[in-house]
């Protein structure tokens, strides 16, 4: 008999933790999109917007059963020692089947590095017992946050706006990333094996890093 994955079974989501590993600007800022976006989702639809939970409000204790999901904020550093920090965050969820989604900041042209982070960090969920509902792969480079009060819909921020849009889909139904798609009537086409949608500039490479630089450079004479 066919049997569906916890992950593909939606669940209204009253908590989520939100965390970035490490914590950066960058990671900071694609959390701040998402979180956003699922803001002005719930505000238009009418419905409650999830309450974050606190994790470094106990770092020791477990917060097993206190949050229906959980957000992460990742660098493509697919090593034992960028990992250490996500599996101690994954060891307080342990057994609860959280919903675990991750928005992994890659480098242009970085989706191999991103890859195998993806599948060291679905593999430490699986054996926590936590359900995996995918996520967004934002081939970025740094400096992404200089972008903070660009047009979300703007040239240089659309694509990732439009993949996290995905990822909020998800996340308000407490599915995958893919299932959220089906059930939406979208293309799941554009979702990988891991459940990820990888989103990259739509300008040349050169370019975006370009206009990055002078947007952090000129943020950095505001301070």
């Amino acid at each position: 008999m066919e049997t569906t994955a916890r992950g593909d079974v939606p669940k209204t989501l009253q908590t989520i933790a939100y965390i970035s590993i490490p914590k950066s600007a960058d990671l900071e800022f694609l959390l701040w999109d998402l979180q956003d976006a699922i803001a002005a989702y719930a505000q238009i639809s009418g419905t409650a917007l999830p309450h974050p939970v606190d994790l470094e409000a106990d770092d020791a204790g477990s917060v097993a059963g206190t949050a229906d999901g959980i957000v992460f904020a990742v660098e493509d550093a697919p090593n034992d020692e960028a990992m250490a920090p996500i599996e101690q965050v994954l060891d307080r969820f342990g057994g609860a089947g959280t919903r675990a989604y991750v928005v992994a900041q890659a480098d242009i042209g970085g989706l191999e590095r991103a890859h195998e982070l993806v599948v060291r960090l679905r593999a430490a969920c699986d054996l926590r017992g936590l359900s995996w509902c995918g996520g967004v792969v934002a081939c970025t480079g740094s400096g992404i946050a200089a972008l903070r009060h660009s047009p979300r819909m703007g040239l240089l921020r659309r694509p990732f706006s439009e993949a996290m849009d995905k990822l909020v889909g998800a996340v308000r139904m407490g599915c995958s990333v893919e299932h959220a798609q089906r059930l939406g009537g979208g293309n799941a086409a554009n979702v990988d094996a891991d459940g990820m949608v990888c989103a990259e500039p739509a300008v040349p490479a050169p370019i975006w890093r370009g206009v990055l630089k002078r947007l952090g450079a000129h943020a950095q004479t505001k301070i």
